[in-house]
C-alpha cells in the first residue's frame, strides 16, 4: 500500500509515544515514559502534541534512565510539572507521511501503521492498528481487514 493510499484509507488518529509519569527537580522538568519506540528529533518537531490536541512545545529533552526528561514551554516550576503527570504525548498518524516528519534512516516502528500483514501464501490477515513495545521486541496489533473498511 503506497503512502497516498494509506492516507486515504487509514483514519488519522492519535499515536501515543509516551506518558508523563513524574517530575524531576524544582524547575519544571517532567519525566516521559516511552510507550512507543521513537527518537529525539520527534520531540523537537512541530508534530508532537498532547492527547487533548494542544501543541506540545518541548524546549529541550535528555535521556533520564529508561525515560526522557522534558522541559515544556510554560511549565516552569514543580507545581506546574506535577499538574502534567498523567498527560499523554503523541502525534497524529498522517503526520508520519509528511516529507519533513523526523525519521532515522532505518525508519521507526510506527511506520507499519496502516500496513497490510500477509501470510507467506499472500492471504491478508489484518491491518496494523497499533505498534507496542513488548519486552525487547515489538508487538503489532492487527485489525481484521473487514473491520478496517476493506
Amino acid at each position: 500500500m503506497g503512502e497516498a493510499s494509506m492516507a486515504e484509507t487509514i483514519p488519522n488518529r492519535f499515536v501515543v509515544i509516551g506518558e508523563v509519569v513524574n517530575v524531576i527537580g524544582l524547575k519544571g522538568e517532567i519525566k516521559l515514559f516511552p510507550l512507543l519506540d521513537f527518537h529525539g528529533e520527534l520531540l523537537q518537531s512541530g508534530y508532537v502534541q498532547w492527547q487533548d490536541g494542544k501543541a506540545a512545545e518541548i524546549t529541550r529533552h535528555r535521556q533520564a534512565g529508561s525515560c526522557q526528561a522534558l522541559k515544556v514551554r510554560g511549565v516552569d516550576d514543580r507545581n506546574a510539572a506535577e499538574a502534567m503527570v498523567g498527560r499523554v504525548l503523541g502525534f497524529m498518524s498522517h503526520s508520519y507521511l509528511a516529507a519533513d516528519f523526523p525519521k532515522p534512516a532505518e525508519g521507526l516502528p510506527f511506520r507499519w501503521l496502516g500496513r497490510e500483514v500477509q501470510t507467506i501464501a499472500g492471504q491478508t490477515i489484518g491491518i496494523v492498528d497499533e505498534v507496542r513495545i513488548a519486552g525487547a521486541g515489538l508487538m503489532l496489533v492487527l485489525l481484521d481487514p473487514e473491520q478496517a473498511g476493506r
